[in-house]
């Protein structure tokens, strides 16, 4: 196989999975949008101690988003640099999408969206649980209940700052191929 078949082999591949997880992406987006309240619903009835999992339903969620978002981002930054940088080849549609910072401000508004919709779900749950469990703490105020709204609230608050840097050292690599660009995602041309 020569070098050309190669690139071009490489370019179908990685095309194939950054298909793929575009379609895991978009299923990530419908569970989350869909999916969770739906699940807060269904367990309006459910035991105290159910409700705690739901934020942390929220987190696995953010961190599916974010691994593959990352992945395939990854994937065409392998195109630009590997692919499309080689010398016999001319730009192409990732060295294309790169040149301009408005080609890639659709990528930017969706992650904004959906850390958004993912911050505002992730305080309601968070909120709904607390609620539930300070209504079993004020029916007895010396039961167990009063530690599990303490490791609640401290949990909680981890998983929300973790979160916070996450998507924040995250968001340069989730909306650029370009290791060149500033946090920002703008180029100064």
């Amino acid at each position: 196989m020569d070098s050309r078949d190669f690139l071009k082999e490489q370019f179908h591949v990685l095309r194939r999975e950054i298909e793929a997880r575009q379609s895991r992406l978009f299923w990530t987006v419908m569970i989350g949008l869909l999916g969770m309240p739906t699940i807060t619903y269904l367990a309006k009835d459910a035991d105290t101690l159910a409700w705690l999992a739901i934020p942390f339903l929220m987190i696995v969620i953010i961190v599916l988003f974010l691994a593959e978002q990352n992945a395939m981002m990854r994937a065409g930054r392998f195109i630009r640099e590997k692919i499309e940088g080689h010398e016999n080849l001319g730009p192409g549609w990732e060295c294309w999408l790169e040149s301009r910072s408005e080609f890639r401000l659709m990528e930017r508004n969706f992650i904004g969206c959906f850390i958004t919709i993912f911050f505002l779900y992730y305080f309601l749950a968070v909120g709904m649980a607390i609620y539930r469990l300070w209504g079993e703490v004020a029916l007895d105020p010396s039961g167990h209940y009063r530690y599990w709204f303490y490791g609640a609230c401290v949990a909680y608050a981890i998983g929300a700052l973790w979160a916070v840097l996450n998507l924040i050292h995250h968001w340069r690599f989730t909306v650029s191929t370009s290791a060149d660009l500033p946090v920002s995602g703008r180029r100064d041309d």
